[in-house]
């Protein structure tokens, strides 16, 4: 079964909540593991049927996980903004599989 889009970006914003908190406590390796499996959704994505031609914001959060590992990161986002962009995706998930 095919998972939508709408479900692998609330699950992609778990990952990127948890690398976020793990990164902003100093803990490097704690992160590494939302990493990955942030990278696996983002690769999922990108082949998502759903988003064909609409990656471009995909793509970007990509980015945002490659700066957080970086010695001198060149963006400024903050795990408060990560939690807002991806708080809608994850609500329109719970509606849809009518957990709320």
């Amino acid at each position: 079964m095919e998972r939508t889009a709408t479900f692998l970006m609330a699950n992609l914003g778990s990952d990127m909540s948890q690398l976020f908190s793990h990164i902003d406590n100093g803990e490097l390796e704690k992160a590494k593991s939302p990493r990955e499996r942030a990278n696996r959704i983002i690769d999922e994505l990108l082949n998502h049927p759903e988003l064909k031609g609409r990656s471009g914001e995909v793509e970007i959060l990509k980015k945002i996980i490659q700066d957080v590992f970086s010695e001198k990161r060149e963006l400024k986002v903050e795990k408060e903004e990560i939690e807002d962009y991806f708080m809608p995706f994850a609500l329109r998930a719970l509606s849809e599989n009518k957990i709320i």
